[in-house]
């Protein structure tokens, strides 16, 4: 499953938080009401960032936490994979926020990567 927010516009951290929470919600909620097998699926989800004309900088191990907090509240232990799309980041700064991802200290179920594609 690939649901993702765009990261378009000024939006900050916080925003894209709550918005890519929602989205998450409500797929799982749909999955679950189709009695979908989770343990066969895998997550591709975006990157939980600030819009690309946002003008606030955050640092990776916040970025991290805001990804890993949505994924905590909405993804059910039985999904075995996430691949977190790299949201049009560097390969350098995509695998900065993976490598952030997988330190930060939330209890995480599911084994992570990176989806990264090579800017034009």
């Amino acid at each position: 499953m690939e649901p993702k927010i765009l990261p378009d516009g000024d939006h900050d951290l916080r925003r894209c938080q709550y918005v890519t929470e929602k989205v998450l919600s409500a797929v799982y909620k749909t999955l679950s009401d189709h009695h979908i097998y989770l343990e066969g699926t895998l997550l591709k989800p975006n990157m939980v960032t600030p819009g690309h004309a946002c003008t606030q900088n955050f640092p990776h191990e916040e970025i991290a936490m805001a990804i890993v907090t949505v994924l905590c509240h909405t993804v059910p232990p039985m999904v075995p994979g996430i691949t977190v799309l790299s949201g049009a980041l560097s390969e350098e700064e995509a695998s900065i926020s993976l490598n952030a991802i997988n330190k930060c200290p939330l209890l995480k179920s599911w084994a992570m990567t990176c989806s990264c594609r090579p800017l034009p």
